[in-house]
């Protein structure tokens, strides 16, 4: 082992981060604000670390930057440098291939300054980025089949790359932030007088130094990466993965008396079996990360295909998928027991590969292709109700399928199974899994056809469902903890959404402009309460509110109460009851209708009653359900409990309940609202809501 300077390292050497590596992954918690005062406040992460380390190193010192691990490559790149060697980097490639950036961008900024760093203009690209004999040969990069191979080269290193072809990720997301912190800080740096492009370069090239091991041709690169990997920042299970699989094919022997033919035909199949395994993980490092603002989760992804094609889920142990891969069936005993075959290997990645893509069609749908668009409005309602972790195999499985399409009424079934068990029975979130994760094999292995598959989900939700619970859960919701009623309860919006696209239905709207967008009105919380909660309080709750004495907001408090007049005869905890009850809380579809909060029900319905800078605003002009509340004059409690009454019958009918089953007071129980039961009432039919002809 040699403890050696940067510049020593890149001397006459050519450098690979091999196939088996993972992905740039180092990174800072924020970015850097070069214009602030304090540029680097708050910022930590590995990135910051090296250059603290890197600025610390006193003059003529030396920092200790960690370990080098290197296999020599036989197969060399460029056999027209007979002087270079190959070598793969086995551990350190993220620190490496973050200097590598820093050079980069020191590199480029003297030749900005028109500053020579080598002895001779060129010395330095050649020492650490290309040599140019009429064709390049790259110092550092990647294996030729890592899609962040041709990225590197272009965007970071801003080399050739004549078309860019190349293919992003997290990864090379990761690369452009290295790049571009330490863009910022080499301008940071240099906006010292006493600092020198010249200084920053030595301190680089000759100050930051490293221990360097070169394996010995009798261990395993595979098996060394994979132990050493466990130090540091840990590898992901899928990172894991696709290591252990190339290893394992490394290892597919034939037995003995096998003829030439096999023998050339066996070195195929491993070959192919190679570029099969890292073509595979283009593709899911793609698709993982093809939404750069919320790339998806390495682990989350290879268990539930784990539970999708293996059938092995189980709560009795934790991490249990990747014990059973790594140590159950991956594992270089069954290649040698001939359990594990070239084909099972294949078979396994192809699903892999092909499960990648929908998995981010399922978490991102506008990732959906146009044929596909019949399954994709389906899986827009399971994001509706909530795409719960139990669901992603089964809905996994289904997409897989070239017959996904029949399988509307089955996700529309889970669908239902959502919002009875989770909202309205309020069972836990796992409820259910064991249940719904074999189903998922089986449609996956097509044991389940799309009809089997609604019949099963409709089963489940007949054993865990109870609409006592709702009633139950309904009366905690509004004599339990802070009396929120519906206005905190879980299924709140998809109720009121789905309530409101009945609406339009029944009414045979198709107006963009009263729709409501979901992504919107869950990303703007856009409940509006019609009768206002600041009206339900006593004056001394809207005092403290408002940080201020009871006298100083009495004339405030007494308008607030006189415009909402026909509540007043209740208390103050039947007013806030009546104020978080489903028939007052309404969906709207424009989030600056939340300054209407506190005004009375004249301005609410149309704010131009409050004079002409207010015109086309207010209910009049939004949902179909707050056209259909703007129908009336005036709003008291009556009318919140016939609409309560309306909604509910629509949720009965909606979930397969008979809404004329139930009493009377147990619907208002379950509004919160049961203290306006009244004896003497024989029959109360319940009228839909209408519009009036101006709206039809």
């Amino acid at each position: 082992m040699d403890l050696k300077s940067i510049h020593e390292i890149f001397t006459n050497r050519i450098l690979r981060i091999p196939s088996y590596q993972r992905g740039y992954s180092w990174a800072n918690n924020k970015k850097v604000k070069p214009d602030s005062s304090e540029p680097l406040k708050n910022v930590k992460g590995q990135l910051k670390d090296l250059w603290d380390d890197l600025l610390n190193i006193s003059n003529g010192g030396w920092h200790y930057t960690g370990l080098l691990t290197l296999v020599e490559v036989k197969d060399k790149d460029y056999n027209w440098l007979p002087n270079y060697k190959q070598f793969a980097i086995v551990d350190g490639q993220q620190r490496i291939t973050s200097i590598l950036i820093l050079l980069s961008v020191i590199i480029k900024e003297a030749k900005k300054q028109n500053i020579t760093l080598g002895i001779r203009e060129g010395d330095v690209e050649i020492q650490y980025l290309y040599i140019n004999k009429g064709v390049n040969a790259y110092i550092f990069g990647y294996d030729k089949d890592n899609p962040s191979d041709k990225f590197f080269r272009k965007h970071i290193l801003n080399l050739d790359e004549v078309e860019d072809d190349s293919e992003e990720s997290i990864y090379t997301e990761n690369l452009l932030k290295a790049k571009k912190f330490f863009k910022a800080m080499v301008a940071l740096y240099l906006k010292d007088n006493s600092h020198t492009i010249e200084l920053l370069f030595a301190k680089v090239t000759t100050q930051l130094k490293l221990n360097e091991y070169v394996l010995p041709e009798e261990l395993d690169e595979y098996v060394v990466f994979e132990t050493m990997n466990n130090r540091g920042k840990p590898l992901s299970q899928l990172e894991k993965l696709k290591n252990r699989l190339l290893y394992l094919n490394d290892k597919f022997e034939l037995g003995n008396d096998t003829s030439q033919e096999e023998i050339l035909i066996h070195a195929a199949k491993k070959e192919q079996l190679s570029e099969s395994i890292n073509k595979a993980w283009i593709t899911i490092y793609k698709s993982l990360g093809q939404n750069k603002n919320h790339p998806l989760d390495d682990e989350d992804f290879i268990k539930n295909h784990w539970i999708v094609y293996f059938n092995k889920y189980s709560r009795d142990e934790a991490n249990v998928y990747a014990n059973f891969l790594f140590d159950q069936y991956f594992t270089l005993q069954k290649v040698y027991d001939k359990k594990l075959t070239i084909e099972k290997v294949e078979e396994y990645i192809k699903s892999l590969q092909t499960c990648s893509v929908w998995w981010n069609q399922l978490h991102n749908p506008q990732y959906f292709e146009k044929e596909n668009n019949p399954i994709k409005q389906t899986i827009l309602g399971i994001h509706q109700v909530g795409l719960k972790a139990s669901f992603k195999p089964i809905l996994l499985a289904i997409l897989v399928r070239k017959d996904r399409n029949d399988f509307k009424n089955a996700i529309k079934a889970l669908e239902k199974y959502s919002f009875k068990l989770f909202d309205l029975s309020n069972k836990r979130g796992n409820t259910g899994d064991s249940k719904i994760y074999s189903l998922a094999h089986q449609v996956y292995v097509n044991n389940k056809n799309a009809i089997d598959t609604k019949a099963d989900i409709t089963l489940y939700t007949s054993w865990y469902y109870r609409f006592h619970l709702f009633v139950n859960q309904s009366y905690e919701m509004f004599e339990l903890g802070n009396n929120s009623g519906f206005y905190k309860w879980s299924g709140r919006f998809y109720l009121l959404y789905m309530y409101d696209q009945y609406l339009r239905k029944q009414n045979r709207t198709s107006s963009q402009g009263s729709a409501i967008l979901w992504q919107d009105f869950i990303k703007n919380d856009s409940i509006e309460h019609i009768y206002p909660q600041s009206a339900t309080v006593s004056i001394e709750e809207y005092a403290n509110k408002k940080e201020k004495s009871v006298e100083e907001v009495r004339s405030a408090y007494e308008k607030n109460q006189n415009d909402w007049s026909n509540f007043s005869s209740y208390t103050p905890l039947e007013r806030k009851k009546l104020a978080n009850s489903l028939g007052n809380l309404l969906a709207i579809s424009q989030s600056d209708n939340s300054s209407l909060q506190n005004d009375k029900f004249l301005f609410k319905v149309d704010q131009s009653n409050k004079g002409d800078g207010y015109k086309n605003r207010g209910y009049k002009y939004d949902s179909m359900s707050a056209m259909l509340v703007a129908n009336n004059t005036e709003w008291s409690p009556e009318k919140v409990l016939k609409r309560g009454l309306d909604i509910l019958q629509f949720m009965c009918s909606y979930i397969g309940e008979d809404f004329n089953a139930l009493d009377e007071i147990t619907k208002l129980k379950v509004l919160g609202l049961e203290f306006m039961y009244k004896a003497e009432v024989v029959e109360n039919k319940v009228i839909e809501e209408q519009p009036n002809n101006e709206l039809a």
